[in-house]
């Protein structure tokens, strides 16, 4: 014998779905705006730590520029003044496929849109001398970058 459900408790129950629906789609969504702040501040933080590597007591690294672009699922930009120079700059950290995996790479852009490479983030010291020499010149993928990025910064 089947059993016949009412009108009054089919949309109870629905209501109740879309209650526990509604209250977990709004804690994701609060999870997420929370966490961008700490990985834009976590991405900050490894910036200026390979610009200090590079170049010490060179840079000052301030606020995130916001891309409009599809890209910024793989990097983030910063504004950067030059404290030698008074400068502004700025410095993007975008993810670089090498073939040591992929990489977040370091990369400066000034005024006229010229960007030059800094490095790589996750790599220190010895080791990152050496992969740096090997892919700098030749790594296909950051002479693509460096292409890419001014258009990726004028889709605004």
């Amino acid at each position: 014998m089947s059993e016949q459900i009412s009108y009054k408790q089919f949309f109870k129950n629905y209501l109740i779905l879309i209650g526990v629906m509604l209250v977990v789609f709004t804690l994701l969504i609060y999870l997420s705006i929370v966490s961008k702040k700490s990985w834009n501040n976590n991405l900050k933080t490894a910036v200026e730590v390979v610009l200090d590597e590079k170049q010490p007591n060179t840079w000052s690294v301030g606020k995130n520029i916001d891309i409009n672009n599809p890209f910024t699922m793989s990097g983030a930009c910063y504004e950067a003044r030059n404290r030698k120079n008074g400068e502004v700059y700025k410095v993007m950290v975008i993810r670089v496929v090498t073939n040591y995996g992929p990489m977040a790479g370091v990369f400066s852009i000034d005024k006229e849109n010229n960007v030059d490479f800094i490095g790589f983030s996750n790599l220190h010291g010895r080791i990152e001398k050496q992969v740096s020499s090997m892919s700098t010149s030749t790594c296909k993928q950051i002479n693509y970058w460096e292409k890419k990025i001014p258009q990726i910064l004028n889709n605004k």
